[in-house]
């Protein structure tokens, strides 16, 4: 290593960390359930542009795990002709980002709900246009084009 020149390490947030700032972040997400240090669900409601709809979000944290969120309403719906919502995980939780994006490092109050907002905006627009902007992977999936 360079003389002058260190290696940043970032530190892991710890369980309690992570409550705190999703109080102080995101006041409208209450914390519905803490198992202390094992897990941690907040429900709130995300409104991603003056335009949308609010939605109520769930949001559970387990150290060690990818955080797993999910709207509980208003339901979602599938586009006609389609038989599929784009960008959901298998049980049904939202599908964020692709393995390795979500690191030990990280807020779930400054990158989790920050991404269930956009993935919120770029539903809308996919079931108001057909078309999924919001990037990420499954191009062979009718619902995930991105004409």
């Amino acid at each position: 290593m360079e003389k002058g020149k260190r290696l940043l390490r970032q530190r892991t947030p710890s369980f309690d960390q992570q409550i705190y700032r999703m109080g102080v972040l995101w006041p409208r997400f209450v914390l519905d359930k803490a198992r202390r240090q094992v897990e941690a669900v907040w429900k709130g409601f995300l409104q991603p542009s003056p335009l949308s709809q609010n939605y109520l979000v769930t949001l559970r944290y387990r150290p060690g795990w990818n955080p797993e969120t999910r709207v509980v309403s208003p339901e979602l719906k599938i586009r006609e002709g389609l038989e599929d919502l784009p960008h959901i995980n298998p049980d049904g939780s939202l599908c964020l980002h692709v393995m390795g994006d979500w690191q030990s490092w990280m807020y779930v109050a400054d990158y989790i709900i920050p991404w269930v907002s956009t993935w919120l905006y770029f539903y809308e627009v996919w079931y108001a246009t057909g078309n999924w902007f919001g990037g990420g992977t499954h191009p062979d999936k009718p619902e995930h084009r991105s004409d």
